[in-house]
């Protein structure tokens, strides 16, 4: 698979993912949809092997430790809201860099609604997160709480791409 270098950090595109990452894999890959209220995290909505998707790349902050995404949508005021938990798609897949590692955190639907994630009936849900992928040790206390439960749905990719977790995760 192809990654593009800039200066030390790995960078790859959403049509990098589809046709370097997912096609190889023998993933199907159907309907991409650019989201452009969440363009600046690349955020797309597709169907991968059947199942829906919504797709972020997370960025590196300089004050804090770990990776920041955005995913909202606007409601019918016009004002950014969570995802609603009975319309959003199977996967919240978050792609993340870090120099030369990366990776992906593959998030079912129900972990994003367990943590109060996704709007519900009585809970507003966020439009932000944090992600601690593997590779991050110096954390805070909150951090790694947080980093412990998202280590069930990361695959590190770095040195090459792990098709069997891959495979796993998207058949939960």
């Amino acid at each position: 698979m192809t990654i593009e270098q800039s200066s030390d950090k790995v960078i790859m595109s959403w049509p990098s993912l589809v046709e370097e990452y997912y096609l190889p894999l023998g993933f199907s890959v159907d309907f991409i949809q650019l989201e452009s209220q969440n363009e600046e995290y690349d955020g797309l909505c597709f169907k991968l092997e059947g199942r829906s998707v919504r797709y972020r790349t997370a960025k590196t902050t300089p004050k804090k430790v770990g990776q920041f995404v955005a995913f909202w949508e606007k409601n019918v005021e016009n004002k950014n809201e969570a995802f609603k938990a009975e319309e959003s798609p199977d996967y919240l897949i978050i792609t993340v860099y870090d120099n030369h590692q990366w990776g992906q955190f593959i998030f079912p639907k129900e972990i994003l609604i367990k943590k109060n994630i996704y709007q519900t009936l009585g809970n507003k849900g966020r439009m932000a997160m944090r992600l601690y992928p593997d590779w991050l040790t110096e954390l805070n206390a909150t951090a790694k709480k947080t980093q412990a439960w998202q280590k069930e749905y990361f695959i590190n990719q770095t040195g090459g791409v792990n098709s069997d977790k891959l495979k796993e995760r998207l058949q939960r």
